[in-house]
């Protein structure tokens, strides 16, 4: 996810830096292009950024989503961590009462031997 975040930011980077490289050289240049091109393609140009917007836009979409749906796996698998370790504990606190019940029932058998030894 990391390396898939990582390609994303850096095609973000080159394209905005490429859009306004381009946007602030069209303004400073406007007539210079003006009498290269024709007036129909500078007209389209427009059309292009809108193109190049989009495209970022939906590349922002999926990433987004790729995102959301890497966090809610995450969330789950927390959960069935935190439930795993909450039986683990059960089990722990289980076998730590067994072994405290057991001394118990000796030391209780060992007085009910003594008394009888006693009479």
């Amino acid at each position: 996810m990391q390396r898939f975040k990582l390609i994303f930011h850096i095609i973000y980077v080159v394209i905005a830096l490429v859009i306004m490289y381009f946007s602030v050289d069209i303004l400073l240049n406007t007539e210079q292009y003006l009498s290269k091109i024709k007036l129909s393609s500078y007209i389209k140009f427009p059309k292009y950024v809108m193109a190049l917007f989009l495209f970022i836009s939906i590349l922002m979409a999926i990433e987004f989503v790729m995102q959301q749906l890497r966090i809610r796996s995450i969330k789950n698998g927390i959960e069935d961590l935190e439930a795993e370790v909450v039986e683990l504990k059960a089990k722990l606190y289980d076998k730590g009462q067994e072994e405290n019940d057991l001394p118990a029932e000796d030391e209780a058998l060992q007085s009910e031997e003594d008394e009888d030894d006693e009479d």
